[in-house]
């Protein structure tokens, strides 16, 4: 059942940020004593039966997760933006190029280290209904975020890299759905934030 749910669905972690404000980069920050966020957030969609797991780094991170030995899945892809200073919407249609045809696709940046197998499914669930699925908690929007084949598509064509990802998807059919998980709202961007969630 789980298998069908999630058939033709592939998953994008943002991760080519220089972290600035964390001071090192927030793919390699602890989770737990057994995994980073980097190695948590993908098994995540890999448990709930996502056999594409696409992580956009910069060359940077690419180098230290190699050489960390990091123990990640064969079916997690890392692939290099060659220009992360054009932010994350040039990071998404970076991952969007490794899609595989006519896949829907969740994505999500790194520095939320708390998505599960069932938020996914409480999304899933809604594909074929909107272009964007989002969650939502106490009606604000969270992530990840799901789009559909054509929309996919449609980041991969627009040439304007500068553009916010949140502004862009709202000139599509947007689909919210509540949740009770707070944690879609979680961003651990500096060494503060990830004192009080960790």
């Amino acid at each position: 059942m789980k298998e069908a749910l999630f058939a033709q669905t592939s998953c994008i972690i943002l991760a080519a940020g220089n972290s600035v404000r964390m001071g090192t980069d927030k793919a390699l920050l602890k989770f737990n004593a057994d995994q980073t966020f980097l190695q948590k957030i993908s098994e995540a969609y890999l448990l709930a039966g996502i056999e594409q797991v696409i992580v956009v780094v910069n060359s940077e991170l690419f180098i230290l997760i190699r050489e960390s030995n990091h123990n990640l899945s064969k079916k997690v892809l890392l692939v290099i933006n060659d220009k992360p200073e054009l932010g994350r919407f040039y990071s998404l249609q970076t991952g969007i190029k490794f899609l595989k045809p006519g896949n829907s696709c969740f994505f999500q940046n790194i520095d939320n280290p708390f998505t599960s197998e069932k938020l996914l499914c409480e999304l899933i669930i809604f594909k074929d209904t909107a272009d964007v699925i989002m969650p939502t908690y106490q009606k604000k929007s969270g992530h990840p975020v799901l789009i559909s084949p054509l929309l996919a598509q449609e980041i991969l064509r627009t040439y304007n890299s500068d553009l916010r990802i949140d502004l862009f998807l709202k000139q599509f059919e947007v689909k919210k759905t509540e949740t009770i998980d707070p944690n879609i709202l979680v961003n651990i961007n500096s060494p503060e934030d990830y004192s009080s969630w960790m």
